[in-house]
C-alpha cells in the first residue's frame, strides 16, 4: 500500500481543492518501483521529490522518491492521476532511528532535464514540511486497510520556476549530519498514441 499526500498549491493548477490538508490517498502497491525509466501516456507529467517512509511492523525507514503525476489528468481526478504513473524510489533506505534527532536538517533536491538542458527544480529541508510523526499519526484508521506495513510519500516543495515537463527527473536526499546522500533518477518516455 502506498499513501501519498496532496500539495496545498495544486489548486493554482486547476486541481480541485481537497476537503482536508494533508490529504491521504491510498494507491496500489504495484506502482512502486526503483526503475531508472518510465513510460507515460501524456506529455504533461512531472516528478516531485519527496521523503518516503517505510513502515515494517515496528521498524521505520526513510528513503527518497518521486511522486510522478499526470498533471493534465490531475484536474479531473487526483487519486486517478496519481495512480497513472509509477512512484519511483531510490533503492537505498536509512533506518529512521539514525536520523530522527536531526530529521529537520535533511535536504531534498531535484533536477529536471528538458530538451537536453538540466535545471535545478526543487530544494528544501524536511523541517519545512509537516513532520513525519504528525503525518503518520494522521493516517485514517477506519478504512479497513492494514497499517502494519506501508510506504508513504510525505509531501514536497514547490518547483523553483513552476511546473516543467521533461525527459528526465533526478532527485536526492542529503543528510548533512552523517555526511551521506541517496540519489536516483529516471528517464521519461511519452508513448505515441494512434487514436
Amino acid at each position: 500500500m502506498i499513501k501519498t499526500l496532496y500539495r496545498k498549491d495544486n489548486h493554482e493548477l486547476g486541481v480541485p481543492a481537497p476537503t482536508r490538508t494533508p490529504t491521504y490517498m491510498n494507491l496500489t502497491a504495484g506502482i512502486a518501483s526503483t526503475t531508472d525509466n518510465m513510460d507515460v501516456v501524456g506529455a504533461d507529467s512531472s516528478g516531485e521529490v519527496e521523503c518516503v517512509v517505510f513502515k515494517d511492523n515496528d521498524q521505520l525507514f526513510i528513503g527518497v522518491g518521486s511522486d510522478h503525476t499526470d498533471r493534465e489528468f490531475e484536474k479531473y481526478g487526483i487519486p486517478a492521476s496519481k495512480q497513472m504513473c509509477p512512484k519511483i524510489m531510490a533503492p537505498v533506505i536509512w533506518d529512521y532511528k539514525e536520523v530522527k534527532d536531526h530529521i529537520d536538517q535533511i535536504f531534498l533536491r531535484s533536477w529536471i532535464t528538458r530538451d537536453g538542458e538540466r535545471m535545478h527544480y526543487q530544494e528544501g529541508t524536511l523541517g519545512t514540511n509537516v513532520s513525519i510523526e504528525d503525518l503518520m499519526s494522521g493516517i485514517p484508521i477506519n478504512d479497513g486497510l492494514p497499517l502494519d506495513n506501508y510506504c508513504m510519500f510525505c509531501g514536497t516543495f514547490p518547483a523553483i520556476s513552476g511546473l516543467v515537463y521533461g525527459e528526465r527527473f533526478d532527485f536526492e536526499m542529503e543528510d548533512p549530519v552523517l555526511n551521506r546522500k541517496i540519489s536516483h533518477g529516471y528517464s521519461v518516455r511519452v508513448l505515441p498514441q494512434y487514436l
